[in-house]
Parts: C-alpha cells; sequence; structure tokens
C-alpha cells in the first residue's frame, strides 16, 4: 500500500498538467480500453467504487466535455458513457506519460525479478479476489492488551 500510495503521488504531481484526479484518468482509461460506451455500473465495477461515486466522476468528466452519457438505444432506463474527443485527446495525453512513470518504477529491477513481481502480485490478486474478507475481519484477533467491544 506504501509503494501505490508513493507511485499514486508522485504520478499525480508529475500528471497535474492534465488536471484529472486518479479516479478521472482511471475512469477515462477503461472507457479507451473498452472501445465502446459502458454503463456507469461497469465503470464502477472496473473502478472498485460505488455507483453514487462514479456518478459524481462522471458529472465533472462531463462538464469538462470529456465524456457524454446517453440513452442505452437496447434499454432507454440505462445510460451509456462514452469518451468525447476531448476525452480521447485527454487519454492519449497522459496514458503514455503513465506508462513511462510505471517503467520508471521498475528500472531497478532485472528482468526476472519483474517477472518474478508480475506473478507475484497475479498470486496475491487471485488471493484477495477469493477471500471471505467478512469472515477473516470477523475472526480477527484483538490487538494485544485490548479486548473485543461487542
Amino acid at each position: 500500500m506504501q509503494t501505490y500510495e508513493t507511485f499514486i503521488a508522485t504520478a499525480n504531481q508529475a500528471l497535474r498538467q492534465h488536471q484529472l484526479s486518479p479516479a478521472g484518468r482511471q475512469a477515462l482509461a477503461i472507457l479507451d480500453g473498452a472501445g465502446t460506451p459502458l454503463s456507469p455500473t461497469v465503470i464502477a465495477e472496473r473502478l472498485l467504487v460505488t455507483t453514487a461515486s462514479v456518478t459524481s466522476l462522471l458529472d465533472t468528466l462531463e462538464r469538462r466535455s470529456l465524456v457524454t452519457r446517453s440513452p442505452d438505444p437496447a434499454d432507454r432506463r440505462r445510460v451509456l458513457v462514452a469518451l468525447t474527443s476531448d476525452g480521447k485527446r485527454a487519454v492519449d495525453a497522459f496514458l503514455p506519460q503513465m506508462v513511462a512513470l510505471q517503467t520508471a518504477m521498475v528500472s531497478g529491477l532485472s528482468e526476472a525479478r519483474r517477472r518474478q513481481l508480475l506473478e507475484s502480485l497475479a498470486v496475491i490478486r487471485e488471493t484477495v479476489a477469493a477471500l471471505d474478507s467478512a469472515q477473516i475481519v470477523a475472526a480477527a484477533p484483538p490487538r494485544r492488551g485490548t479486548t473485543r467491544r461487542r
């Protein structure tokens, strides 16, 4: 977590000229990568946030003319979010810079260690996805010298 937070702080500083939050950059990159409009629910799932959080984020991105929201032609009760040409230009500007920062972050590792890191992160991601977090939290022992509150 400390490495992630340090990297994000560095990226935010380096990419501040784009005037986008990390979530804003991620949402735009998700839409760009999808290549097709997505529902706010799908965007929220990919960002790992609530739909309420993504609504506020999309409001901001739409005000800046980076995305548009329109009714889904297959189900007019749903909304689809699409990148605008300004949104595409923003992604084209920040994404190569983000990749360069990520590449620089691991530049001190040999190819073998980079491969090992990616494999380890994949195992951790799979393990976390399979966890029953509620059960783990409920079973966690109290901190030494304290008692559990009920």
